[in-house]
């Protein structure tokens, strides 16, 4: 999206030193920018680079000031790699999307959708489910019974939101990510060896302003409610909750299918788990 350097200016609090009547309608890096992009520096030393380069202005610290030579235009704020952020949101185009609820999704009639929320093609909106208003959910995503999600979230395709999950306002859950799933709870027989399932019967809640990582996984409690804030707004490649079972079963594996430290099946052993 153009947008005159004075209106990016305004819009970032920023001190703009140069003509601010030039179009800029992207970010880059100082390597790759063109002449309607914006680039960012941090450090002094780097900055000579960027004035070098193709960018049509340099989004910099207090530091650049002082600097003598200004072969492009400056935005002077504190916090340049914020306001590069906060930037690149301004001067992105968004996707088309369309609006309402696809004739290709599957929306129960007990589900309740808020207003200018959107519902892509092979979608599932489970029973009781309530969507808030312009949350967006993607291609084949399959949002459970009883799933309660805020205003403003994005859901990308594919990502299965289990029963009762509840999400807050303006969350991002990228492309396959799977919510409020079951954990790897088991409890062992000390009798005969075997493990047994344990209930997960608890509840995922993820607060306002998290973003989920494509293909990540959040389990829900086994008992509790297991709540995700934003204190790390980002969560790519998420471990389960209960990061100590992985030990245990890996152990659990090496007795049934008998393998030893060394790696090596035992004897006899070659045609599946052995039975106790």
């Amino acid at each position: 999206m153009n947008r005159s350097l004075k209106m990016v200016a305004e819009s970032l609090h920023a001190e703009l030193v140069g003509d601010g009547a030039i179009e800029v309608n992207g970010v880059a890096s100082i390597g790759d920018a063109m002449p309607h992009d914006l680039v960012f520096v941090e450090d002094e030393k780097h900055l000579q680079r960027a004035l070098d380069s193709q960018a049509g202005a340099v989004i910099v610290g207090k530091f650049a000031r002082l600097s003598v030579a200004k072969a492009k235009p400056l935005l002077i704020v504190e916090h340049p790699k914020l306001a590069f952020s906060r930037a690149a949101k301004l001067l992105r185009d968004l996707p088309e999307r369309g609006g309402g609820i696809h004739p290709n999704s599957v929306v129960h009639s007990s589900a309740k959708l808020g207003k200018d929320a959107i519902v892509a093609a092979r979608a599932v909106v489970g029973q009781g489910a309530q969507i808030g208003e312009r949350t967006w959910i993607g291609a084949g995503a399959v949002i459970g019974d009883g799933v309660v999600i805020g205003c403003d979230c994005d859901l990308y395709p594919n990502v299965t939101v289990y029963p009762g999950t509840r999400m807050g306002d303006r969350v991002i859950a990228h492309a396959g990510a799977v919510l409020g799933s079951d954990g790897f709870g088991y409890v062992r027989d000390r009798a005969t060896g075997h493990y047994e399932k344990f209930p997960q019967a608890g509840r995922l809640e993820i607060a306002d302003d998290v973003e989920i990582g494509a293909n990540s996984t959040i389990d829900r409690g086994a008992l509790e409610v297991w709540r995700r804030r934003p204190d790390r707004q980002q969560f790519q490649l998420l471990r389960h909750p209960r990061q100590e079972v992985a030990p245990a079963l890996h152990r659990q594996l090496r007795q049934r299918w008998c393998i030893p430290r060394d790696g090596r099946q035992s004897p006899g052993r070659q045609n599946g788990p052995a039975h106790r």
